[in-house]
């Protein structure tokens, strides 16, 4: 079954975009920005990568490419980065679209930054993987990890960007995502947010 956004989700995003907005205009330029959907926005960013570096969290739930894309300004280029961690898609499964289409707007998304900060580092990260684990089925919903380990091929041949693959290291012996590591088979739990931060730090 495919999800739709319903008009509560999109008032959520509209105000957190305003509070982006009005953040950005007091943030020092250059720092660490993360972009993405809900496993962004819940990430615990400072207590696992370091309380001490310029990180900022730009993070929507329920946002696909589409609308980071739509968005890009609010969300990484006012703040004119040094570094940029990208990790967006899994929605956009969600909303029944192509591999061939997620790759396209992934892809604008990063010449977009890049025509406004081309000393940008670009960090993609992998689509994280879902447990296969039928209690989760109505959060997980049409997501599988074969499409996933398929979508995650198309996106680390974009080129003239770090491909960081986080994947792997939140799989059980199924491909899905392990249980010790998520909530709902979909979002991760603080363990899962500590394994992928291991896999982050020397990126930093």
């Amino acid at each position: 079954m495919l999800e739709t956004v319903s008009a509560e989700l999109l008032a959520y995003q509209e105000d957190r975009l305003d509070s982006y907005r009005e953040l950005n205009q007091t943030t020092q330029p250059g720092g660490i920005v993360f972009a993405g959907d809900s496993i962004i926005e819940f990430y615990p960013l400072k207590k696992y990568l370091g309380r001490s570096l310029p990180i900022h969290n730009r993070g929507i739930a329920g946002i696909d490419s589409q609308w980071l894309l739509n968005h890009i300004d609010e969300h990484i280029c006012q703040l004119y980065p040094e570094k940029v961690f990208l990790l967006i898609g899994t929605n956009d499964i969600g909303l029944g679209y192509s591999n061939s289409e997620i790759k396209t707007r992934v892809s604008e998304i990063i010449a977009k930054i890049q025509s406004k900060n081309e000393n940008c580092n670009i960090y993609l990260l992998s689509v994280l993987p879902v447990s296969d684990n039928p209690t989760y089925q109505n959060t997980v919903k049409v997501r599988d990890n074969k499409g996933i380990d398929e979508l995650n091929d198309a996106l680390k041949t974009i080129p003239t960007i770090n491909y960081i693959d986080l994947a792997s290291s939140l799989k059980d012996n199924t491909n899905g995502l392990a249980d010790g590591f998520t909530k709902d088979g979909l979002h991760l739990n603080l363990k899962g947010y500590e394994r992928i931060s291991n896999c982050l730090l020397n990126y930093l």
